[in-house]
């Protein structure tokens, strides 16, 4: 059996990890978001004035885990304060960069050794602390987070939702055996769309040739993304500076490590569809959109700009085409798989939290009664 011992001390600089974080994630399952990449910007824009807590779990003399916690007091339901560390984000103040399959850095084998490790180092020494935060978690990750039970505190799931993806090597080659995977009306709109834009030249993905057309690409995107939300009456991403601040740093240090795909659909006479992703181990994330807005009901600009992108990436031998989470119809329509991201809590067994989850399930049940009098 190996002997784990865990660590954690206040992060000063992103390089004081960095070695050990890379070294390790080239021994991991470790999705983009706790790639390297990410974190470091993350912990540059977001982080690091936070003083992050890094947390390390050994093996002997191997690094096997590693995760970044911040401190926040929250007040929940107006009456309910807690202390609280969050992994890998912090979602307040317009410092939410939406993390997704968020988790632990592990080396593989040692998954669920780590999670058990580290919550409980957490639970004793960090004990001016309530709440311990996973957000964005896969089912294997919460399965770790809940194997065992924890003296004094209990794993709770806050929020679930479905994510939805296209797993590429069931589909076929080229366009028309992508749409052919869809339904007979889906596809059939699709492709008459297509033929209205097609009469004013034929359509083209293209990605950009260096680092200075891929942010004229994000630029593009952001005036489509935000003219489209502004027409709906709302801002959308780019409204939120610190998002936009990250997402910029973020493509110019990885473009140029490929990790990063930008991609425009046009008909050589107007931009169709702009496309922000992430790949990592040829799975493709697709992070942010841009498209045409037009009062011609029969144009599907995103349906035309991902079917476009899904066999593009076919093509470049993807094994994933990720539309992450978020239960759309469009997901729906244009994947073949989908699965759960959970936003799992490790609380301590205090009166607060009982009294909260008692008071939470008497409104809940207040107003399933008013719902039926009502129907």
């Amino acid at each position: 059996m190996p002997a784990y011992r865990v660590e954690s001390s206040i992060l000063e600089q992103p390089d004081d990890i960095k070695p050990e974080w890379i070294d390790l994630q080239s021994r991991s399952d470790c999705s983009y978001f706790q790639a390297w990449g990410w974190i470091e910007t993350w912990l540059k824009q977001i982080a690091i004035q936070l003083q992050p807590v890094v947390i390390k779990v050994w093996s002997n003399n191997d690094l096997v885990g590693i995760g970044l916690f911040v401190s926040r007091d929250i007040r929940r339901r107006m009456i309910i304060h807690s202390r609280a560390m969050l992994l890998n984000e912090y979602p307040f103040e317009g410092k939410n960069m939406v993390i997704e399959y968020n988790g632990l850095l592990v080396a593989r084998g040692h998954e669920k050794a780590v999670y058990t490790q580290a919550i409980e180092y957490l639970l004793k020494e960090y004990t001016g602390h309530d709440e311990f935060y996973f957000g964005a978690i896969e089912g294997r990750s919460l399965d770790y987070l809940s194997a065992k039970p924890f003296k004094g505190a209990d794993c709770s799931i806050d929020e679930e939702s479905s994510t939805w993806s296209v797993d590429l090597d069931t589909v076929p080659q080229g366009i028309d055996g992508y749409l052919d995977c869809l339904s007979k009306n889906r596809r059939a709109q699709i492709r008459r769309c297509m033929r209205i834009y097609q009469e004013r030249g034929s359509l083209q993905i293209e990605e950009p040739r260096n680092l200075d057309q891929a942010m004229h690409f994000f630029e593009q995107l952001k005036v489509l993304h935000t003219e489209r939300w502004q027409s709906c009456g709302e801002q959308g991403s780019f409204a939120n500076r610190h998002w936009e601040s990250f997402h910029r740093s973020l493509i110019n240090s990885r473009f140029n490590t490929g990790e990063i795909q930008l991609l425009r659909v046009h008909n050589g006479h107007e931009d169709i569809g702009y496309l922000y992703n992430f790949v990592w181990h040829k799975h493709v994330y697709v992070l942010q959109t841009g498209f045409k807005t037009s009062t011609d009901k029969r144009l599907m600009p995103g349906y035309v700009t991902h079917a476009l992108a899904i066999t593009y990436n076919k093509q470049k031998d993807m094994i994933v085409y990720d539309f992450m989470h978020g239960d759309l119809l469009y997901k729906r329509i244009l994947c073949n798989q989908n699965s759960k991201l959970y936003w799992a809590v490790i609380r301590r067994q205090q009166p607060k939290f009982v009294f909260e989850k008692l008071a939470v399930a008497m409104v809940r049940s207040f107003r399933r009664v008013v719902g039926r009098e009502n129907a």
